[in-house]
């Protein structure tokens, strides 16, 4: 549901009070298209997710401004020329019109103006407090990193807020899911060998349409056989002008990642299935031992864990299920430690979910950091609490990059049986994959829905 004004001011208090401002003027623009190089045409257009969420305003030119001095948020929304108006539908009028923006500015032409959103400049990393000048110092670049921290530390205060989901924007995932449902729904009803992944992925996407939803929260992943291995495998990823699709056999693993948007946030959702056959030892094995995986960890789901741990949790599961597979040999523990687990699953657990599929992961200390490289990239490395949502997707994947590469083969040349992991190759890859909302209490799945057949066709 479309969030009320009510809930917007109370979203808007909420990040001022964190902001700490005194009498500066921020401004946050939600951006405008992006061209595409050398044509007149332009690529689809989202806000930037702070504005969206601040505003619940998708146009381009959207733009938030905030006093500092006296507390009080101006919405400003674009308007179209009548000779524009011949090109295009109008947006919504919202607001103020866009044009009176620099006018508002200008009143306000003494005090220090900060960008955010798409008008912002993101330092990577907090660069450091601006030193006192000496002579011969330089000022400018003291005044530069000033200004980075300043634009770092709005832009995660926003992010921070946008962490936990109140009930409009729960709502808004859980009609993307709904959506989801009807997609995933027809493939178990259609897909079968002698389909193309491509005709496969239209078919799903025409039911996310046909539910309500104004577009996929991402490119979806449809991937047969050995596609399975390539983690973002999706169509046109060979050759955008001439791109090729695989036709399903019969006995392939099919695994789909894929949602539906609603209210500009996302559904994310895996399913792994064998199309046409019965699976065969080998992929009925590791198909249990992944969903054994999911399930436990969704259940760790709860306020106060730290999300480093339910990764781990997952880690070990997947390890020791290697190790009886014949895979790999030796403690489990140990196994994860020494980084011979990650060879089969290389990516973290999940990832926060909201405006974006992979939410606020661009905004440095929305996460806590790691210095074990196993987990740099492990999603929201943070404490769990009520109101995150977050994906949980552990899977196993033959990918001959890193099983081809004959450093790892030397380097786990104890802990990994090669000989048959060698007959695996060309497995392709398992994944499942849910959006779990932390409660105070059992973590609710919000795509239980869902279905997880483990074969179809």
């Amino acid at each position: 549901m479309k969030p009320t004004d009510e809930v917007l001011a109370e979203r808007r208090a909420r990040v001022a009070e964190r902001w700490e401002l005194t009498d500066e003027v921020v401004v946050l623009r939600a951006g405008e298209p992006a061209g595409w190089s050398g044509t007149d045409q332009h690529h689809a257009f989202l806000p930037h997710p702070d504005v969206a969420y601040l505003t619940a305003v998708g146009s381009p030119g959207t733009t938030l401004a905030f006093d500092a001095a006296v507390g009080e948020w101006e919405l400003f929304g674009p308007r179209f020329t009548p000779e524009r108006l011949v090109w295009e539908q109008p947006p919504t009028p919202v607001g103020q019109p866009l044009d009176e923006l620099e006018a508002w500015l200008g009143q306000r032409s003494e005090r220090t103006v900060i960008e955010l959103g798409a008008g912002a400049t993101m330092p990577e990393t907090l660069p450091p407090p601006a030193a006192t000048d000496t002579p011969g110092g330089d000022a400018a670049k003291h005044a530069d990193a000033s200004a980075g921290a300043m634009v770092l530390r709005l832009s995660a205060a926003i992010a921070l807020e946008r962490i936990t989901k109140d009930d409009a924007e729960i709502d808004d995932i859980r009609q993307a899911a709904e959506a989801s449902t009807a997609g995933f729904d027809w493939v178990y009803a259609n897909a079968a060998p002698g389909m193309t992944e491509r005709e496969i992925q239209i078919g799903m996407e025409a039911q996310f349409y046909a539910a309500g939803a104004p577009r996929v929260a991402y490119d979806s992943i449809v991937a047969s056989g050995p596609h399975g291995a390539y983690l973002h495998y999706v169509y046109a990823g060979d050759d955008p002008l001439r791109p090729a699709t695989r036709t399903v056999e019969a006995g392939d693993l099919l695994l789909i990642d894929a949602g539906a948007q609603h209210g500009g946030y996302a559904s994310d959702v895996t399913r792994t299935m064998v199309v046409g056959a019965d699976p065969t030892d080998e992929q009925e094995f590791l198909w249990k031992l992944v969903l054994s995986a999911q399930q436990q960890t969704i259940d760790m789901c709860r306020p106060g864990k730290v999300w480093r741990e339910v990764h781990l949790a997952a880690a070990r599961i997947l390890g020791a299920g290697l190790v009886e597979l014949g895979l790999l040999r030796g403690d489990p523990a140990e196994l994860v430690t020494q980084g011979a687990v990650a060879l089969f699953f290389p990516h973290g657990l999940g990832h926060l979910l909201g405006l974006s599929v992979h939410d606020i992961t661009s905004v440095p200390y929305s996460r806590e950091p790691s210095d074990d490289p196993l987990l740099s990239r492990l999603g929201p490395n943070r404490l769990l609490e009520p109101g995150m949502v977050t994906t949980v997707e552990p899977g196993i994947y033959f990918i001959d990059a890193l099983l081809g590469d004959a450093a790892r083969r030397e380097q786990f040349a104890e802990a990994v049986v090669w000989e048959r992991v060698d007959e695996l190759r060309g497995f392709g890859g398992i994944r499942i994959e849910d959006d779990v909302l932390v409660t105070d209490g059992d973590p609710e799945v919000l795509t239980a829905a869902i279905d997880k057949p483990i074969r179809i066709g």
